[in-house]
């Protein structure tokens, strides 16, 4: 050891040469054990998302208006990631599947939801304004709410005769409903930052059954809504090269000569 430091200081170009191709040596190790280890926690993350979503089911919520809500987690992987596991797919998510693949022929699909739902009224009684006509035998209910507005005529129901069938004539039947459709981040603080699909209705004769949505893999959370931190992260990742640069300036010999190294 006594003599390498003396062949060191005798060779002090040299000292500093070695250190440099130590310190590089060092630093591409890191960076390439470094970017090993990102790469397995992406495909961790990306396995883990894609399997909570496949299990997750159709959750249901108020929201502050008042507004039923239906919500899931969102497929968050490649077609053809979801094609090597089709098998595993219910029947809505494969037509789901099918028609993402349709509309990739034409451009790329970035999300996408199917929704199965339905018009559902358990029961109505007519309470609006009632016009009895004994000139057509026809007797006419309308109303209009918030949620539904409607004018039904029944005819040949005045008078009452056992060989004639009274009608019932929908005239005007409509049903007011505004929908809130949404793809969010499930937890701003959940490492890989799941993706979730919400589609809330303002009517309550609207009934959500089913959801199943999908996004491309390389979404980020981080890189479309950055924190403090993660901000940093990326201006860094622009300008490495340049904090490489400063970084690793090195002073050889009293003339003041630098050796920028990546």
């Amino acid at each position: 050891m006594k003599a390498i430091l003396e062949f060191l200081s005798k060779n002090n170009r040299w000292a500093v040469v070695l250190v440099i191709i130590l310190l590089l040596l060092g630093g591409g190790l890191w960076k390439l054990q470094r970017n090993k280890i990102n790469e397995w926690k992406d495909k961790y993350q990306t396995e883990v998302k894609l399997k909570n979503a496949l299990v997750d089911t159709v959750h249901y919520y108020k929201n502050s208006y008042g507004e039923v809500v239906a919500e899931k987690l969102t497929l968050q992987a490649s077609v053809k990631d979801l094609e090597k596991i089709r098998d595993q797919l219910t029947a809505e998510q494969q037509e789901l599947l099918r028609r993402v693949r349709e509309a990739n022929k034409k451009n790329t699909v970035i999300t996408a939801a199917l929704i199965k739902a339905e018009f559902i009224i358990d029961s109505l009684m007519a309470k609006g304004p009632v016009v009895i006509n004994s000139k057509d035998t026809t007797i006419t209910f309308s109303d209009t709410t918030k949620y539904l507005e409607y004018q039904l005529v029944v005819g040949k129901a005045i008078p009452v005769r056992p060989d004639i069938e009274p009608t019932l004539l929908f005239k005007h039947l409509r049903f007011p409903n505004t929908q809130e459709v949404k793809f969010e981040w499930e937890n701003n603080k959940k490492e890989g930052y799941p993706i979730k699909f919400s589609i809330a209705n303002s009517s309550p004769y609207y009934k959500v059954n089913e959801i199943n949505s999908y996004a491309i893999p390389n979404l980020k959370k981080e890189v479309i809504n950055p924190t403090g931190w993660e901000k940093v992260g990326i201006w860094l990742k622009k300008n490495g090269k340049i904090v490489g640069y400063v970084a690793g300036g090195v002073v050889i010999g009293a003339g003041g000569t630098y050796l920028l190294m990546k």
